[in-house]
């Protein structure tokens, strides 16, 4: 009987195999079993029973059939039997069954030994797999092959001990100059981060081949010593060994990593000289290289000569996935939308991963009915699916609609085993930040504290800022003091917090106690927050030395966004012309954020003069933005220039591509988010909400408090 001849088989046969000592003439033979003859000796039953053993070594149901004919035959007590026995239940996976074959066993001998070592590391039972290695010392003295596997699971566990102690084991028992075995210890301590030593076996194996070299190499790149990764690349090849797919493979990681362009250049090109070109793996890890790295032309170039002018290669999913990301990333539509198109045609569909990237692309271009219509179309969706879709949702100002997804993923979800994880609550989070929400933000705290989500930094710092914008400083300032481990964006959302409340004494204290801690440096945004809240508080002093101290003690160039915020700090303060010669004395061009700032605050004081200047400024920078306009507008009512306020608006309405969009609020009410704008009678209560606006604003008259609002 040939293996090559066997088709593949659902069922056993019946095997009809006897023992030759219980046969009689009367058996007849059945066109469906596997029949010895009388005559057949018992050396040729053990070759059947093994011989099939071979043939089903992958099939755990055919094994246990196997298994139940060798117990009624007797043959339980064959040692080469068993053996082949335990090692198809180790290979299926069948540990249980392997074990039980195992303990049963009258005679083990060191194959017996391998092979439940063997099952264990295969099933990940590296603790397992040790200790019976450790047992089978006390009864006898392991073989190469025996070394080979546990070294193997002394590397899945990254036991450097274990490896030197096998190492020495190795030497004293004979086997170190096998050649396998050699190629074993050298993966086993690169693995293990242990390289250098793993480099000293490489020197001393003076016949090192492309394994041995290929493992150190891997160990580098996984020890982040990349540049030592390429020099070895180098050495290998000088020492007449050629590198292989897999070598090529670790040194695309170690490129990537170095992320050099002539580094990329030179990789590139060897793989082009080596006809690598050919290889889908090598071609794939390329592309990646490229296009996570910022080089992303580069890898659609590898990607259209691949795939479009080659041999009918594809790029595998998480490489187009890749590709799809940097279209989204880098804003090339078009050519997502060609890959698109390839996808379809060379039916990559349905594949999750390639469908999230393309939903995110989409998102990222600003197609929301694509982006819509893909995610309804999506056969299998997972968590990233509905992240995708909530995360865009948020960015285009749909902070309902995404929320109404994820009441439908807390809905639906479980039927489909998805799940909100903490990139769901931090899009959600943002949302109701948003919206200032603050009865929708509890919700999502409290699942976010039953689920343990609640313990991720991250998720700490969104809802700090989530309940200072709803109102809530008391919350906010709460949640800071319970972050064990707060990270410099837990610092930087407390003092946004309370810049946004007004109270700059409490973000400079912040701001103190963060460089006292010297955990953490104050970043840009650090800077950016506590600068803002210094203005808002009218802590003009206090900020302007805080902008001060920002390049000479900490290294950071201010940005243009830092030189409005101090133009805002003079601003507020009715300091003008003092934030005039700020501007005037700037390293580079202001732009539009600066003079947006010093305009804002000719609206408060009402300075024509300057407001004038900014505006001009301003109509250099943004010729067809009403936002200046409008705001020029104001500072002429503001000093009762009637006449050159209806003018400036009246050029609005006549200037082409100006248009100012209405100006609207919302207001969360028993739950439900109402959205208005001025003159808005569209609610069906607008009647009673005009009338109730009306009696306030009455009181307020009748107070005597209207003047006083009004300056």
């Amino acid at each position: 009987m040939h293996s090559s001849r066997l088709s593949p088989l659902t069922t056993l046969p019946s095997l009809n195999i006897q023992n030759p000592m219980n046969q009689t003439s009367q058996s007849k033979p059945n066109k469906t079993t596997v029949k010895l003859p009388t005559s057949l000796p018992c050396e040729d039953i053990f070759t059947n029973i093994t011989t099939l053993l071979r043939i089903y070594k992958h099939n755990p149901s055919l094994t246990s059939c196997i298994h139940a004919k060798i117990i009624k035959l007797g043959l339980d007590t064959s040692t080469i039997i068993t053996n082949s026995l335990l090692d198809n239940y180790a290979k299926c996976g069948q540990l249980e069954d392997a074990a039980k074959v195992f303990d049963d066993m009258p005679t083990r001998t060191v194959v017996s030994w391998t092979s439940m070592i063997s099952g264990y590391c295969q099933k990940g039972l590296i603790d397992e797999a040790i200790s019976l290695f450790w047992e089978m010392l006390e009864d006898m003295q392991p073989n190469e092959y025996t070394l080979a596997v546990i070294l193997r699971a002394s590397a899945q566990k990254g036991d450097g001990g274990l490896v030197r102690f096998l190492h020495c084991f190795t030497i004293k028992c004979g086997f170190i100059m096998d050649k396998f075995l050699q190629n074993s210890l050298v993966n086993a301590y690169a693995k293990c981060g242990m390289v250098e030593e793993a480099e000293k076996l490489l020197e001393i194996f003076t016949s090192s081949d492309v394994v041995a070299w290929t493992s150190v190499i891997s160990g580098c790149v996984c020890s982040k010593m990349v540049e030592r990764a390429l020099i070895l690349f180098f050495l290998m090849q000088e020492d007449g060994v050629l590198p292989n797919e897999v070598t090529i493979l670790s040194i695309l990681q170690a490129c990537s990593a170095i992320n050099d362009w002539r580094i990329f250049q030179w990789i590139h090109g060897l793989i082009l000289k080596n006809e690598w070109r050919r290889n889908s793996l090598v071609v794939n890890s390329l592309v990646e290289m490229y296009s996570t790295n910022g080089y992303f032309e580069e890898g659609v170039k590898i990607f259209c000569n691949f795939c479009f002018l080659g041999d009918g290669f594809y790029l595998n999913d998480d490489t187009m996935a890749a590709l799809l990301h940097g279209c989204g990333k880098e804003g090339f539509l078009k050519m997502g939308e060609v890959i698109h198109g390839y996808l379809i045609k060379h039916r990559f569909f349905p594949c999750t991963i390639v469908e999230n990237s393309l939903i995110n692309m989409y998102a990222e271009n600003e197609m929301e009915n694509a982006t819509f219509q893909l995610f309804n179309t999506m056969r299998f969706k997972d968590i990233i699916s509905w992240n995708t879709m909530i995360k865009c949702l948020v960015k285009n100002e749909q902070e309902i609609e995404a929320l109404n997804m994820l009441s439908e993923i807390h809905t639906n979800g479980p039927r489909n085993t998805i799940f909100p994880d903490f990139v769901t609550m931090l899009s959600s989070i943002q949302a109701c930040s948003n919206l200032a929400s603050l009865r929708m933000g509890q919700v999502i705290h409290g699942y976010t504290a039953r689920t343990g989500l609640e313990s991720d930094v991250f998720i700490q710092n969104s809802l700090i800022e989530l309940y200072a914008k709803s109102g809530k400083l008391d919350f906010a300032k709460k949640i800071f003091e319970d972050i064990k481990e707060k990270d410099l964006g837990s610092w930087n959302s407390m003092i946004a917090a309370y810049g946004i409340h007004g109270n700059g004494i409490l973000a400079l204290n912040t701001f103190t106690e963060l460089k006292r801690s010297k955990i953490h440096q104050p970043n840009n945004i650090t800077f950016l927050n506590i600068l803002s809240a210094c203005a808002h508080a009218g802590l003009v002093k206090e900020g302007f030395e805080i902008f001060t101290i920002m390049s000479i003690d900490y290294g950071i160039e201010p940005s243009t966004e830092h030189f409005a915020c101090v133009v805002d700090l003079f601003g507020r303060s009715g300091r003008l012309k003092e934030a005039q010669d700020f501007i005037d004395k700037m390293p580079f061009r202001p732009g539009p954020d600066v003079w947006g700032a010093l305009l804002g605050a000719c609206g408060l004081f009402g300075n024509v003069e300057i407001a004038e200047r900014a505006a001009k400024e301003l109509s250099g920078l943004e010729p067809n933005s009403d936002i200046w306009r409008v705001a020029l507008s104001n500072v002429y009512a503001r000093v009762g220039k009637w006449e050159d306020s209806a003018k400036l608006r009246g050029e609005m309405r006549g200037v082409e591509k100006v248009k100012k969009e209405g100006g609207w609020s919302a207001v969360e009410v028993g739950g439900g988010l109402v959205r208005f704008g001025v003159g808005d009678v569209k609610h069906a209560e607008s009647k009673m909400i005009y009338k109730v606006v009306h009696c306030i604003h009455e009181q307020i008259r009748e107070g005597g408090l209207t003047e006083a609002g009004t300056n």
